[in-house]
């Protein structure tokens, strides 16, 4: 099992930055830690600046000890930015906060977090349900995280949420084709988001196709990082 790469650029401050984000979603752990180890190497690869998790990291106990296990390796280089899945609070808040009290990991849930790149400009990281109560600066830039594109009401956005990035639909797990509007069928027959990348008004939703699936089958949809 590969783990690929999806670049995905955007165009921030007229082309004088040049952060590197690097997106993780639904990893959905079990027993093993290859996938853990594959998404390393890509992290060696890239080098990015920020890490970003936007949920579903196991599927069994014993997935959530190897999970923050991997987050205390890769956290003490890189600070990372979460948000929890619908799988990750199965087995409740005692497993779940194995994953909690790990330095260098924002968990933006609750409360949001505040990121200056290499080239001094501001970022503010908050979740879908609570980024109306954000206040920016002129030159910040809003990144929106939420798990379930699905959820993302349109008449919600507002011209502040530049990028939203979500997980969850696993590319539909079957891509036969993308229809015009660049949506992966038949996934995008149940949902509307169901697409690598869309614009929504003035908002680019940007959706993993994730690392695991609980029903492990997929055609054309490569497991990935972003």
């Amino acid at each position: 099992m590969e783990v690929s790469l999806r670049k995905e650029p955007l165009e921030f401050h007229q082309g004088k930055e040049d952060l590197s984000l690097l997106h993780i979603s639904d990893v959905h752990l079990w027993f093993s830690t290859q996938v853990l180890i594959k998404i390393e190497h890509r992290i060696a690869q890239v080098q990015p600046q920020l890490i970003i998790c936007t949920g579903d990291y196991f599927d069994l106990p014993v997935g959530a000890k190897n999970f923050a296990a991997f987050l205390k390796r890769i956290a003490a280089k890189i600070p990372v930015v979460l948000i929890a899945g619908n799988h990750d609070g199965l087995y409740g808040k005692k497993v779940l906060n194995k994953l909690f009290q790990i330095p260098n990991c924002h968990w933006v849930d609750h409360a949001d977090y505040v990121f200056t790149s290499l080239k001094g400009f501001t970022y503010h990281f908050t979740h879908w349900k609570n980024k109306n109560e954000v206040v920016l600066e002129t030159s910040s830039k809003k990144i929106v995280l939420i798990h379930n594109p699905e959820k993302i009401k349109d008449a919600h956005l507002t011209p502040s949420d530049h990028v939203i990035l979500a997980g969850h639909l696993h590319g539909g797990q079957f891509i036969f084709f993308r229809t015009a509007k660049n949506n992966n069928f038949p996934g995008c027959l149940l949902y509307k988001n169901c697409s690598d990348r869309k614009q929504i008004q003035q908002s680019t939703l940007i959706v993993s196709r994730g690392l695991g699936d609980t029903f492990p089958f997929r055609f054309n949809c490569p497991k990935e990082v972003v």
